[in-house]
């Protein structure tokens, strides 16, 4: 998998970004089935609607409605963010295994060059991306935009809160 006479030092090489990303905390999570990545992410929407809470109401302390929304709102805002830098942090792996030249850096940001791909690499590359990072990318979007959706609903039931 990992070729150690390539000369892209080995955390810059593309396939080891993608085994680092898959095993990384909370990164591994998209690529979970659907059960354990929607338990993970409603976990961290319940502990975010916990941590808000207390500042909402004191905004609209006995305004159940607008508790309610609020609080819905706050917890959709910081767990949009979170799914952002998931998806931000796998389209980055993502750029990088589909490029036929990849930049890297040998010893420090003053030195940087590129490496060309061969066709065998391109194509492993672009097959783990199609089977393995496309779909991952596929769910971040699908709940980002249930994300925006909720987000939605909550701000048009607001007024009648």
């Amino acid at each position: 998998m990992l070729d150690p006479s390539h000369p892209i030092p080995a955390e810059q090489q593309p396939l080891r970004q993608y085994a680092e990303l898959r095993e990384a905390f909370p990164f591994s999570w998209p690529a979970l089935g659907w059960i354990p990545y929607l338990k993970r992410i409603f976990g961290v929407w319940g502990a975010v609607v916990l941590a808000v809470s207390p500042l909402v109401w004191s905004s609209f302390a006995g305004d159940w409605g607008h508790f309610v929304s609020g609080s819905v709102l706050g917890a959709n805002v910081l767990l949009g963010l979170v799914l952002l830098h998931l998806y931000l942090g796998w389209a980055y792996v993502r750029r990088r295994l589909v490029q036929a030249q990849i930049p890297y850096e040998e010893s420090g940001w003053y030195d940087g060059a590129m490496y060309a791909k061969s066709e065998e690499e391109l194509a492993q590359h672009r097959l783990i991306v199609r089977y393995q990072i496309d779909p991952v990318l596929q769910r971040l979007r699908r709940s980002l935009w249930g994300v925006v959706g909720l987000s939605g609903l909550a701000a048009l039931l607001w007024p009648l809160g």
